[in-house]
């Protein structure tokens, strides 16, 4: 039965209740951490990836993950995880996530440690910085969306304004105890598809696939807020291809990511 009233759980209070390595323990889903009939994508990635970390110790920083949505998440999740190969420098891990349904979640997580090189290159395009949000006007979502725990200025989108770029300052509420990844790949799933944008208000979506690469080695930020770039480069035959960055409040580049979403119009 759907809580009347769902209460707040901090994301660092669920990854607790997940362990260590793999099979972990179930993670019992608040009705605040999920988005229609499933958990929150950004959830069971921080889920996955806190699983894959903790697998064996001393493992050097992610670099990328490979995130497949198979199916819908919820009731008991239980992350478990193999590790696939682990050399000198780089770790390849599985993680899985399986709610009472079933598989809802396939990972391969590949943790790098940085190499020396005299090879540098920079080529991307950066979003229009709106400015830091203050204290005043903050929105957050209703209690029953895991928006509830989150904050952000205005709507996450406007169906009223056609475009296939959406940008927003996101940031969570609680943060206190919270491993920076876990909370980078949350955060990197906080807006809606931006193929939305093009879509009547009443379109169903559904992200099927996610590819996050982690570029910077200092994950930190001021406050709290990240700014979320989306932008839909292709969508026909009910398909849309999206690319994706994270940025900090210095505008310096955390993660770029690629996502397909299915779409119904």
């Amino acid at each position: 039965m759907t809580e009347k009233h769902p209460q707040s759980i901090a994301l660092a209070d669920l990854l607790d209740q997940c362990g260590a390595g793999g099979p972990g323990n179930p993670v019992a889903l608040p009705q605040s951490w999920t988005q229609g009939r499933t958990a929150f994508g950004g959830l069971s990635g921080a889920i996955a990836y806190h699983a894959a970390s903790h697998i064996e110790t001393g493992l050097p920083p992610l670099r990328s993950a490979q995130i497949a949505f198979t199916g819908p998440l919820f009731g008991a999740l239980t992350a478990e995880t193999t590790m696939l190969r682990r050399g000198k420098n780089t770790a390849f891990v599985q993680s899985e996530i399986f709610g009472d349904k079933g598989l809802g979640l396939h990972c391969n997580f590949i943790f790098a440690a940085p190499r020396p090189t005299d090879v540098r290159t920079y080529d991307i395009d950066e979003p229009d910085f709106p400015p830091l949000p203050g204290d005043a006007d903050l929105h957050s979502g209703p209690p029953q969306y895991f928006t509830s725990n989150m904050e952000y200025v205005g709507k996450r989108i406007d169906t009223s304004i056609k475009t296939n770029r959406l940008t927003r300052w996101m940031r969570l509420k609680q943060r206190a105890g919270l491993d920076p990844m876990a909370e980078i790949l949350c955060m990197c799933d906080s807006l809606p598809p931006s193929v939305m944008g093009l879509l009547d208000k009443n379109a169903m979506v559904s992200s099927m696939n996610w590819q996050v690469n982690i570029i910077a080695e200092e994950l930190t930020t001021q406050d709290g807020w990240w700014l979320i770039d989306s932008r839909t480069h292709h969508a026909d035959h009910g398909a849309s291809s999206q690319y994706m960055s994270i940025w900090n409040s210095r505008r310096e580049l955390i993660a770029t990511a690629m996502q397909s979403v299915a779409y119904y119009a």
